[in-house]
This record gives structure tokens, C-alpha cells and sequence, in this order.
């Protein structure tokens, strides 16, 4: 038996699925909405800055400090956006990780226009400005992640979006200090859009492009990374385009991890169906939805409390100042509700509709608040960020 109502924020679902002949009973979800902030920015990140054992909020140049978010300015931002959301700031990733190992909580971040990535060091109780410490300067840097590269069940390392292919880990660099240090994969110029998952079954994480996965070596620090094709991201099967985050999870439950992905500035959100033959693997392009366009931002968590992975995404605001498909369509943001099995479904729900509420080049799927639930938070150029809070009962 399926209930399914949808509205806005208040939207709720009570569902109930068969499993092997038994009940699997998934929690009532709603969401409220808490508007955190007024900025112009499209980064957001969510750790403990100031080690009181509660969650804050970063969307640079703030910290948000919980309980109450109160904003803190850690650092000047270049760049202007106007109250149409026209223009950039140069933050594009807002990533929490802990760079010198001094237990505070710093923040990797990169810049499309400074073509460059940087971390920013917490100076802890001493307050003030966060100095910043250059990475690698090398291209146009979209956004970034963090993910677990190594194999060790610690997402702790950082993937960004750049032309080349390269992972960042804190460690020690050659003059003996503490810092990011950069791991090449490949030099070979490449569309934006990054993601990591276990493709091939061998239990090492590899890394993903829109038209390359890299199988990952033994050791990922010192190993070859093996180039395969691949091609996803574009609304035709079989051609790659612009990605975000690119996801690696079994979809169908069959033994074999697919791919969830989007165009970045067009229409469209897919699942890409891992099949093999022969030992070799090749995709099989499924549509999740194509009714509205620049879905820039992706995470996978268990909204609804019934085991499985389910889908959240927003619709990025101006990300070519209105120059792409569907840029002045009402903003969203929406969590699919996914029944895994030989011929899955993504169920749309509405978390935020033409509210003035979308998400940008990132969006963050966590337990803000410690009461058991993953709720969701997003900034964008409609200014924020904001936390929807999941009120699952």
C-alpha cells in the first residue's frame, strides 16, 4: 500500500512496502524551514567549528555558529552578485576538514575565477580571521566534495571539479609543516562533474567523470589509475555533458553499483544501470525526471527512514546569469523517493516550490540537529543558506 500526499514544505508521506513477504514501514516526513542566512554565495558545509559537540553551518565568508546559527565572518570573499542574482562570489566549494590536524575543523574551498583551491586554517579559540594556504593553482575549480579515497571508510579526503583529475589529503608537505597535499589521477583535460564508488566490485574506490571512470589502484597515493569509457550527463543516451556531483549506488539491487547523475545547466536527472557481459561493462541510461532544468546539486541519504538511498536536489539559481534552458523557472528543491528493485521508481516529492528556495553548487543531507533524522541544507544566490528540518515521525 502506498499513501502519498505532496504540497510544500508540510508535504508528508506515510508508506508502507512488502518485502519477502513482510512489512517494511517507512516514517511520516515533513520538513520545516528555518532561513539561516542572507548571503549571495552557492557553498555551503556543515561541521563542528568550534568543538561545543554541536553541528554549525560554513557558507563562506560565515561560520554559522548552532544552536542558534549565529554568523560569524571568518574571511573576506572576492566577486559581487546583485539582488538578481547576477555575478559570482569566488567560493565554489565549502568543504569541513580538519588540514593541519590540530583537532579544529578548517575549510577547503577553490574559486572558478581565482583558478585556484585553498584551505582556510581555524585558529581556534583565538577567534579573528582564518588565514588562508594555497593547495594548487591550476584551471577554472567548480566545486568539490569530500569522499572516501583511500578505502579506509573515512570520507575525509577532497575530489574537486577541475579540468584535471586530482584528490587532496591532509598531511605532511615537503617543508615538514601540516597541510592539503594534492594526489594526481590524471592531467588529461576532462568535463566538469566528480563522484567516487566502487564500479568494478573489487572493493577499492574509483573515481568518476562524465566520459572516463578511473579504476582505483591498490594504493591510490602512489598507483596507476586505469582509465575506462564512459558517458553520462547528457539528456542523449550514449554522450556525456556537465555534471555535478556524479553518485555511485545499486539502484536495482542486483549486485552491481549504477551511477545517479544530472546535466548540470540543462534538463534532465538519470540512473545509469550498470550491466555487464563478457567482463565488460557498459550503461544503460534511465530518465528520473525532465521537467525542469539545472539540477547542480546532489546527495543521496535515507530521508524517509526505510533503509534504502533516496535522492535530494535543488535547481541551481542564475548559474550562467540566465542564460541557461529553464533559468527563470520557479526555484525547488525535492528529495525522490526511491523503491529499489528489478524495475525501480523514483517518487517526487516537494520539499520547497517557488519559494525563492533552490540550491546551488552544492547541498548538504545530514543530522543537523541530533534527533535521528537527515535534514538538508542549501545556499545559493537567492541568498542563504537555509535548513530544512525533517520533522519524520
Amino acid at each position: 500500500m502506498n499513501i502519498v500526499r505532496k504540497s510544500g514544505v508540510g508535504a508528508w508521506l506515510c508508506i508502507s512496502l512488502l518485502l519477502c513477504g513482510s512489512a517494511v514501514y517507512a516514517a511520516e516526513v515533513s520538513f520545516r524551514m528555518h532561513r539561516v542566512g542572507t548571503y549571495r554565495g552557492e557553498s555551503c558545509g556543515v561541521g563542528d567549528f568550534n568543538n561545543d559537540g554541536k553541528l554549525d553551518i560554513v557558507a563562506l565568508p560565515y561560520v554559522y555558529l548552532a544552536p542558534e546559527f549565529t554568523a560569524v565572518k571568518i574571511c573576506d570573499v572576492e566577486g559581487e552578485v546583485d539582488d538578481e542574482g547576477k555575478g559570482y562570489r569566488w567560493d565554489f566549494m565549502n568543504v569541513p576538514l580538519d588540514g593541519d590536524g590540530d583537532g579544529w575543523l578548517d575549510v577547503v574551498t577553490c574559486s572558478w575565477f581565482g583558478k585556484k583551491s585553498e584551505w582556510l586554517r581555524n585558529p581556534g579559540p583565538a577567534g579573528g580571521q582564518w588565514p588562508r594556504a594555497l593547495i594548487e593553482e591550476n584551471g577554472n575549480y567548480e566545486c568539490g566534495d569530500l569522499w572516501d579515497l583511500d578505502g579506509d571508510g573515512k570520507a575525509i579526503e577532497v575530489l574537486p571539479a577541475v579540468t584535471h583529475t586530482a584528490w587532496y589529503e591532509a598531511g605532511v608537505l615537503p617543508d615538514g609543516t601540516r597541510g592539503m597535499i594534492s594526489r594526481a589521477i590524471s592531467e588529461k583535460p576532462m568535463t566538469f562533474g566528480t563522484g567516487v564508488g566502487d564500479i568494478n566490485g573489487d572493493g577499492r574506490p574509483d573515481v568518476l567523470r562524465p566520459e572516463a571512470w578511473f579504476e582505483g589502484p591498490p594504493d591510490p597515493r602512489t598507483g596507476k589509475w586505469i582509465e575506462h569509457p564512459l558517458a553520462i550527463g547528457h539528456k542523449e543516451a550514449g554522450k556525456s555533458g556537465h555534471t555535478p556531483q556524479i553518485l555511485v549506488y545499486d539502484v536495482n539491487a542486483d549486485g552491481l553499483n549504477d551511477i545517479v547523475t544530472s546535466s548540470a545547466h540543462e534538463y534532465g536527472i538519470f540512473w545509469y544501470e550498470q550491466v555487464r557481459s563478457d567482463g565488460e561493462i557498459t550503461w544503460k541510461q534511465h530518465v528520473i525526471d525532465d521537467t525542469w532544468s539545472q539540477a547542480h546539486s546532489l546527495a543521496l541519504a535515507d530521508i524517509d527512514g526505510d533503509g534504502d538511498l533516496d535522492l535530494v536536489t535543488g535547481k541551481r539559481f542564475m548559474a550562467h546569469n540566465g542564460g541557461d534552458p529553464g533559468a527563470f523557472d520557479p526555484l525547488g528543491v525535492y528529495w525522490y523517493e526511491l523503491a529499489r528493485g528489478p524495475n525501480p521508481t523514483w517518487t517526487k516529492h516537494v520539499i520547497s516550490y517557488d519559494e525563492g528556495i533552490g540550491s546551488g553548487l552544492n547541498l548538504v543531507a545530514t543530522d543537523l540537529d541530533g534527533d535521528g533524522d537527515v535534514d538538508i541544507i542549501v545556499t545559493g544566490k537567492w541568498g542563504g543558506p537555509a535548513w530544512f528540518e525533517n520533522l519524520r515521525q
